[in-house]
């Protein structure tokens, strides 16, 4: 069959189709990307290291291959002070008593990292790192640093950097939610699920 025979029998096949049966086959389409949009964020985090706006959509156009991040979890920067890169976490004291958090002295402050945040001003970047649920709801402070610290060393690429995250966090700290992109809100939970989709 030369190429005008095979153009014809496709043309002749698709002329066949009934309409009614065309019309579904392109609204399954279009619900196929409503379904893809609704898709769970972490799989949706797979296809590659997204920021904030493109994890709420998907962002699944992109062209190539998408960006890895290599992002480190906030146990990780905690027992690893010397991987700490633009930011100081401070001396480990064992001689003092107390928790973890009460062993760890000097260090960036938090609200220096955060530009004056007052959420934990009285601590420091590893000492927020320690700090157990009860004075850090869903640990979003210590995923905040985790996230800062991988951006500050290139672990997320052009996704997340560190303006982003210090305005994440100021947001959710001044209205109780971050608002990634017009018509979404997320809370502490949602926001620690966006970072750590750009955890390896």
């Amino acid at each position: 069959m030369n190429d005008k025979q095979l153009s014809e029998c496709i043309e002749g096949k698709t002329k066949s189709i009934d309409p009614s049966r065309r019309r579904f086959t392109k609204s399954g389409l279009a619900a196929s990307g409503v379904i893809l949009t609704l898709a769970s964020r972490p799989v949706l985090a797979n296809l590659g290291c997204k920021s904030p706006s493109g994890f709420v959509s998907g962002n699944v156009s992109a062209q190539g291959t998408p960006l890895a991040c290599t992002g480190e979890t906030p146990d990780y920067w905690g027992a690893h002070p010397a991987d700490w890169t633009g930011y100081e976490a401070g001396t480990y004291d064992s001689s003092k008593g107390g928790t973890e958090l009460e062993k760890w002295v000097g260090g960036t402050p938090f609200s220096s990292a955060f530009l004056g945040s007052t959420r934990f001003e009285d601590h420091s970047m590893m000492q927020v790192i320690w700090m157990d649920p009860g004075e850090d709801p869903s640990k979003l402070g210590a995923h905040c640093v985790a996230a800062l610290l991988n951006a500050a060393g290139g672990r997320t690429n052009s996704a997340l950097t560190d303006t982003q995250i210090i305005a994440m966090f100021h947001e959710w700290e001044m209205n109780g939610f971050y608002e990634p992109t017009a018509g979404f809100q997320w809370t502490a939970d949602e926001i620690v699920t966006y970072i750590q989709s750009t955890f390896s």
